[in-house]
């Protein structure tokens, strides 16, 4: 076969298309021709050797500019008589399909480039005199930075050729009379034809991705098996040990409550009872920090700070003996028969931890950690929040109200007793058990999560809410005698099982 035979043959198969667009795609493999033979040297069977057949070209660029044969045999079928039974499928599709994976792709592209943004922090590591752990630490990041920003192109590749074909799947379907210059502009929207068009830009990205491998090897290796291995200096690091305390056996002879505040930018905390009759304060930590503490017998209040100036903006070494190491702890220890009347906890990034206490009002926020209740009695409400991490409650008895919120992360509820349930996840289960059991005097439960599935078990409240974006639902109750007064489940993506009336 020769250029003559060849562009021949191309031009029979597509032969559905106008005249216009037939020329341009014609010209395009002439053109090919003729660099391929006056600028390479190569025969016109060499160059056709390296393309596809006509078959193929055709069939790939009918399929491009939306007039794939699959839904078209003819240029007259190509604006009229939409396929009823196609239709169908369109709308099950984009309820079932499109309406969560379209989205779902976007909000990873966006979270990827999103967290992108955060190697600023590594900034830190560069400022003042620098250790050779800092420095492999600075290209280590560096390098897992730009591999995470290449690996953002590609979703984001994958999230457009997805668009693209579910745009042009509807212009198919419903025959849009200019469904083919639509396909051809949406044609142009390609990461990868980007740079393609772009040759400095693409030299640079293939640049910069074998040096971020190389250097991410080499950092990695210093850092976690060579001489200043990272893991071996800071799991070794002593920790420094504060300890703070307060006999308060005339406050508990009469019957005095204590609040306690604590406001944390680095910090676990624990809160535990003890016997005896003082107020316990451990503060453990690997690094200086403005730690305040403030026993005041006169208001009955015990407050509790840090302040890291560098956590907020930027990344230091130190923090990381939060990861490799115990870290930052405070362990609040009350005497067991010591009243406390509002404790209200607040740090930016540690665990928060409650066990076996009795208090009025419980309020609890955390940017970064898990939270986790245990035998606890509240005389009032219960307020949790935590922007990263599970929470946790079990075997805690509270008056009316009951708020759990996390952002990524599980909610796990086991033997509790309130009136009022406000339960909310962006990325993670809620898994309820054993609510209400004995009184089954719940009034109201509302469950949301943009993706996970709610699993309730023996859960006896009166009106409930339940809603996941992608997840399964499963209600049922021991007790079939048990009746609610509303109940109401969407799931967009996933199952409704349930025994209750």
């Amino acid at each position: 076969m020769n250029k003559l035979d060849f562009l021949r043959r191309l031009n029979k198969e597509l032969g559905m298309l106008d005249e216009q667009e037939k020329r341009e795609i014609l010209a395009f493999y002439e053109e090919r021709f003729y660099s391929g033979t006056i600028y390479e040297n190569k025969t016109e069977e060499e160059v056709i050797s390296e393309l596809e057949t006509p078959e193929v070209i055709a069939r790939n660029v009918l399929e491009e500019y939306g007039v794939s044969p699959k839904y078209v045999k003819t240029k007259e079928e190509r604006y009229t008589g939409i396929d009823s039974s196609k239709l169908i499928i369109l709308v099950l599709f984009d309820i079932f399909i499109a309406s969560w994976l379209i989205p779902t792709l976007y909000s990873i592209v966006v979270a990827i480039f999103g967290s992108s943004l955060s190697y600023i922090g590594l900034f830190g590591l560069m400022f003042g005199e620098q250790t050779v752990t800092e420095e492999f630490l600075f290209a280590f990041g560096t390098a897992a930075y730009i591999l995470l920003f290449l690996f953002g192109l590609v979703v984001l590749e994958l999230t457009l050729y997805v668009t693209k074909k579910i745009i042009i799947y509807h212009l198919n379907v419903l025959k849009f009379k200019n469904r083919d210059k639509i396909s051809r502009k949406l044609h142009r929207f390609s990461v990868d034809g980007w740079f393609k068009r772009h040759r400095t830009a693409n030299t640079l990205k293939t640049v910069f991705f074998v040096g971020a491998l190389v250097a991410l090897v080499y950092s990695g290796y210093n850092l976690f098996k060579g001489e200043v291995s990272m893991i071996d200096q800071f799991t070794n690091t002593t920790q420094i040990t504060d300890v703070y305390s307060e006999d308060l056996s005339t406050d508990i002879a009469g019957d005095l409550a204590w609040d306690i505040v604590t406001d944390f930018e680095n910090m676990q905390v624990e809160i535990i009872p003890v016997l005896g009759t003082e107020l316990v304060v451990t503060h453990k930590y690997v690094e200086s920090e403005d730690f305040e503490i403030d026993i005041n017998i006169e208001t009955n209040t015990l407050t509790i700070s840090n302040d890291f100036p560098n956590v907020s903006f930027w990344f230091d070494i130190d923090s990381l003996y939060s990861i490799f190491g115990e870290g930052n702890v405070v362990y609040i220890e009350v005497p067991v028969d010591l009243i406390l009347d509002d404790v209200d906890v607040d740090t930016m990034n540690g665990a928060v931890t409650l066990i076996d206490v009795e208090v009025k009002t419980l309020d609890i926020t955390t940017l970064n950690g898990a939270i986790r209740l245990d035998s606890i009695t509240v005389g009032g409400n219960v307020n949790v929040e935590t922007s990263n991490g599970e929470i946790y409650i079990k075997e805690v008895v509270g008056s009316y109200e009951l708020v759990a919120r996390t952002s990524n992360g599980r909610i796990i509820l086991r033997d509790l007793e309130f009136i009022y349930y406000g339960l909310d996840t962006s990325n993670g289960g809620i898994d309820l058990k054993n609510l209400n059991v004995e009184n089954q005097d719940g009034l109201e439960l509302i469950a949301d999560t943009s993706n996970g599935s709610i699993e309730l078990v023996d859960v006896y409240v009166k009106d409930v809410q339940l809603d996941t974006s992608n997840g399964d639902i499963d209600y049922h109750n021991e007790d079939s005698t048990f009746e609610l007064d509303n109940f109401e489940a969407d799931t967009s993506n996933g199952d409704v099982s349930e025994n209750i009336d």
